[in-house]
């Protein structure tokens, strides 16, 4: 009786259904609910990237918002479930191969797959993408051209699905012929931007500085200064003209296209309107759908009567006479003119999101075009002028040759390029510095601070004070708060000395541990500074004041002690500087483009990538790539497979994995079938996109050719491969089939010192504080600091690395905790990150220790099994540190015996170059999701939320995991936060602290 009575709800629901979105016969009596946001609506992705996420996730459309998953063609799944028999039709999305860079799947789809969704909501059918080009990145290929399988119940459904398909096909088709006429015009010099930024990355700084000493500058300037500095290039403002005509161009163009896909929306839905005049709900099918009430009604009432069984017969066919009324009245809806206006609404609303769609494109386009502008016109910018690494006196050029630029100190920057805003990340770790120093409520805003030149002055105190000290010197964050007129002239000329005022602890800048105590010095206004300290020796160089929290610092003999990194809003202003800010501050630190480009090699233009390519087994499926054209960096995973088959032509990849290295890209390649030695030497020889010769490498584990070689990654820039403990049983491309022995490690020879930190001093202070903030049973008995000259060099080439591919690099110290025997180790080759197996207990080096991955490298004959989740490593095979003493202390493991029998535990405090880190804020989709990342690649694919969209151009250097505290899925997300490494010279051991508790 329930099935055959419907309640009101879903009575109601199966009236007042679209035809289309009825379901098959055996549906009825269920309702037909609208199609969910799982098949295709992305809520977690920015519109502009919502057609990619749904390609990504999703190659078939269904009325029921069924999906087919890791690129299974719907053929498949259909003879799977012995459904083989449901007509369908296929449509060919192209005559042939698509234009290298043309996003294929994701123009067929749409912005959140609504392309597809449109055509099943309008007839009912089903649809899948089937195909080359269908699959996930990363998934092998599918075969065959890119096409559309369209299934459909009955002949009249599926020829209505069809008409609309073929409009799709040929809109796509339109869309492919634009973009391949738009790339030619730009092959033959129509576009020019490239170009001129190619030149510009190239330009070295000149200098006269020929010392190897770093410079000292007393980093003065007038408050009133506007930044006079050297005057711009005639080439840097043609170019910054230009990108500003562009921005402009591409901003009237969206709101163009904005302004007509509202009136196609309106004109869809006035013939939507239209449509709902008549109505499915005719005379004849309220009549049938009373009779039907009242019979249930009568059979209810005379349940348990000696004749109900007639009761429920008549009600039975009362309920089968108004489904049939009802089915004939949506036929009459389907073959009638409403049909027609339902599809045409359905094809203007199809036009209207993808003309929605590029115009967000092009905003995006705009804003970025801006931010370069603006850096353009920026004198003495720190792109191809000036070395990072010089003033910390790790440059091993001259004066003159250096790739990274000029070795005198930069000029001022001007008020319109000394702050920039922030990522989400970023304002995630300023909103907890600030929570954590004694701030109370929400930041309102925060901007970063982009000065060369104090950075440059900052860098060079800092290698004075090495010399000094024998030692590098320690830093501390503090606060300082001023009025809101003096926020610019700071940010550009830094602490004047000059105009110190009310010493009361002595001469000095003064700045607090507590944001608090600098609020009351930001006379009302709503703006204070979170600087970087260089402390030096005290009482000469700084002096810490325990009472009111401050440090004084003394800037002797024209060191640049402070380092303003961030502008901090604490408070709503309305002031002056809270509208320029809002209004004049264009840069992003996202779009600072650094100076990696014309240092890398592959950076400017494709070339060959590796000395040495070849191939000496007689065939192989993997193939290593590069370097590729760098413009593919600003392509998702799926631009660079395309320009990789474009160049293998007849030879099919089944998969196209990226190597994003810096500014340069190259590509792992699986092929579908093996290549002999003949194949491969042809390849080798092929010109890529016609002109250019790239490395062509046998990629294949276990390479002979490199077997009993020692890996030239160790002498490298980098000095460390990822591959000596990584076999690849879950990323073959992450293997590294060369030797790497112990003694050409660069921190073989290594070794290290560890020195009291006196009690009571501001960095003892700061430690202390810091671990009895979460910890407050802990008693510190000792801070020593750590010196290892080798992997100081080393964390500062990388930091310098990530500063030159990012523009900025951030850096932050942490904790660390594990077994306290294992602590010299790590002082002396830095903390590692684990290998992908597990150890054997046979082995003698990582067996019988309770160890769930091995310490060995991939040398050893014992190790050989892969490590699998064990509920361990959940964000991925990298190192992980905390900010909360408590979260570290978990880990820490055979503690030494003190005074009076109490065990003594120690951590190792570490400076950490987390560079640009990427947020991780919610839950995983399973908790091994991210097990096997042993880089930093992009996880969104494994997240339930996506707090940033992932930085394509340039990547990240670090995960960010922001703690849920009580709100994470068992399993799925942690309560304090996390930060995962994963290249070891990011992180420098700095202090071995020492407590026992109670």
């Amino acid at each position: 009786l329930k099935m055959a009575f419907p309640s009101s709800h879903a009575r109601s629901m199966a009236l007042t259904a679209a035809p289309g979105r009825t379901g098959t016969g055996c549906d009825r009596g269920k309702g037909a609910g609208p199609i969910g946001p799982s098949a295709f609506g992305m809520p977690r992705q920015a519109p502009e990237k919502a057609a990619d996420a749904a390609s990504e996730r999703s190659t078939e459309c269904t009325s029921d918002g069924a999906g087919v998953q890791r690129g299974r063609s719907v053929e498949e799944k259909r003879f799977a479930r012995g459904s083989a028999t449901v007509p369908q039709k296929v449509i060919q999305v192209l005559d042939g191969d698509p234009a290298p860079g043309f996003r294929l799947r994701g123009c067929v789809l749409g912005e959140g797959g609504e392309n597809l969704r449109y055509i099943v909501e309008a007839t009912g059918a089903r649809i899948s993408l089937a195909g080359r080009g269908a699959a996930r990145p990363g998934e092998p290929e599918q075969e065959g051209p890119m096409r559309l399988v369209v299934f459909g119940a009955r002949p009249a459904v599926l020829a209505r699905a069809m008409a609309l398909v073929q409009d799709l096909v040929d809109n796509v088709r339109n869309q492919h012929a634009e973009f391949a006429c738009r790339a030619a015009t730009n092959m033959r010099g129509g576009g020019g931007q490239t170009g001129n930024r190619m030149c510009d990355s190239t330009s070295k700084g000149k200098g006269a500085c020929k010392g190897k000493g770093a410079c000292k500058g007393n980093g003065k300037g007038k408050g009133n200064d506007k930044g006079k500095g050297a005057s711009v290039s005639a080439h840097a403002k043609a170019r910054a003209e230009r990108l500003v005509q562009a921005a402009e161009a591409a901003e009237d163009e969206a709101r163009q296209l904005r302004n007509q896909a509202n009136e196609l929306r309106r004109e869809a839905q006035q013939k939507i309107a239209a449509t709902a005049e008549s109505s499915e709900l005719t005379d004849a099918v309220k009549e049938a759908g009373r009779a039907a009430t009242a019979a249930g009604v009568m059979a209810f009432r005379r349940h348990g009567a000696p004749d109900n069984d007639s009761d429920q017969a008549s009600a039975l066919e009362a309920a089968k006479a108004y489904w049939a009324a009802l089915d004939a009245a949506r036929e009459e809806a389907c073959n009638s003119d409403n049909f027609a206006l339902r599809a045409e609404a359905c094809k203007l609303r199809m036009q209207a999101s993808s003309m929605q769609s590029q115009a967000g494109a092009l905003d995006k386009q705009a804003k970025t075009t801006k931010a370069m502008a603006v850096v353009s016109a920026v004198p003495n910018r720190i792109v191809g002028r000036c070395c990072a690494l010089f003033a910390a006196k790790a440059c091993p050029f001259e004066c003159g040759s250096c790739p990274r630029g000029s070795h005198t100190v930069p000029d001022v920057p001007p008020e319109s390029a000394v702050f920039m805003t922030i990522t989400k990340a970023k304002m995630r770790l300023l909103q907890q510095k600030w929570s954590e120093a004694g701030g109370h409520g929400e930041l309102h805003g925060a901007w970063q601070v982009r000065n060369p030149r104090l950075e440059f002055l900052f860098r060079g105190a800092e290698a004075n004070f090495a010399e000094q000290l024998a030692r590098a010197p320690d830093v501390i964050d503090a606060w300082h708060g001023s009025r809101e007129e003096n926020m610019f002239s700071i940010a550009r000329n830094g602490f004047d000395p000059s105009r110190r005022s009310g010493q009361v602890y002595g001469a000095g800048e003064y700045f607090a541990k507590n944001p608090n105590v600098s609020i009351s010095y930001a006379a009302g206004g709503g703006f204070m500074f979170l600087c970087k300290l260089l402390l030096g020796k005290e009482n000469a160089d700084h002096t810490w004041h325990q009472g009111p929290q401050y440090y004084v610092i003394k800037q002797r003999e024209g060191r640049m002690q402070v380092l303003p990194i961030f502008l901090v809003q604490f408070r709503a202003s309305r002031g002056v500087l809270a509208t320029r800010l809002a209004s004049e501050v264009l840069i992003c630190d996202s779009a600072e483009e650094g100076t990696l480009a014309g240092q890398q090699r592959g950076g400017l233009q494709a070339c060959e990538g590796r000395r040495g390519a070849g191939m000496s087994a007689a065939s192989t499926r993997h193939l290593w790539l590069g370097w590729l054209d760098p413009s593919l960096r600003f392509q998702d995973d799926d631009g660079v497979a395309e320009d990789v088959r474009s160049f293998l032509q007849e030879h099919e990849a089944e998969q196209v994995i990226p190597e994003r290295n810096g500014s340069r890209i190259g590509a792992f390649v699986l092929l579908r079938a093996p290549v002999g030695r003949a194949e491969f030497a042809e390849l080798s020889q092929r010109r890529y996109r016609g002109s250019f010769r790239i490395s062509v490498d046998d990629a294949q584990p276990a390479n002979p050719r490199c077997r009993g070689k020692v890996c030239p990654r160790l002498s490298g820039p980098s000095r460390y491969c990822r591959g000596w403990n990584i076999r690849g049983h879950v990323s073959w491309q992450w293997g590294c089939p060369y030797d790497h022995p112990e003694s050409e490690r660069p921190t073989h020879c290594a070794d290290f010192a560890l020195e009291q930190v006196a009690a009571g001093s501001a960095k003892h202070d700061e430690i202390s504080t810091d671990l009895r903030r979460s910890l407050p049973q802990a008693r510190v008995v000792g801070v020593q600091r750590v010196t290892n000259g080798v992997l100081e060099a080393l964390y500062e080439q990388r930091r310098g690395f990530i500063h030159d591919k990012q523009g900025f690099a951030v850096e932050k110290e942490l904790w660390h905790g594990t077994s306290c025997e294992a602590l010299p180790t790590l002082l002396k080759h830095g903390l590692q990150p684990p290998a992908d197996t597990e150890p054997s207990d046979r082995c003698p080096v990582s067996g019988g220790r309770g160890l769930c991955t091995t310490l060995c490298g991939t040398d050893c004959p014992h190790c050989v099994k892969a490590h699998h989740w064990h509920r361990c490593h959940m964000y991925g095979l990298g190192v992980y540190l905390a900010d909360n003493a408590a979260k570290s202390h978990q880990y820490v493991r055979m503690p030494k015996e003190g005074a009076k029998g109490r065990a003594v535990y120690s951590m190792l405090r570490c400076r950490v170059c987390l560079g640009n880190p990427y947020l991780i804020e919610g839950n995983l989709l399973e908790g091994s999701a991210m097990h096997d990342k042993c880089w930093c690649q992009d996880p969104s694919d494994t997240l339930e939320t996506v707090a940033e969209e992932w930085s394509v151009s340039k990547g990240h250097d670090a995960y960010y995991v922001k703690g849920l505290a009580g709100r994470q899925r068992q399993g799925l997300g942690v309560v304090n936060n996390e930060y995962v490494v994963f290249q070891p010279y990011q992180i420098l051991p700095l202090y071995r602290v020492d407590y026992v508790l109670g």
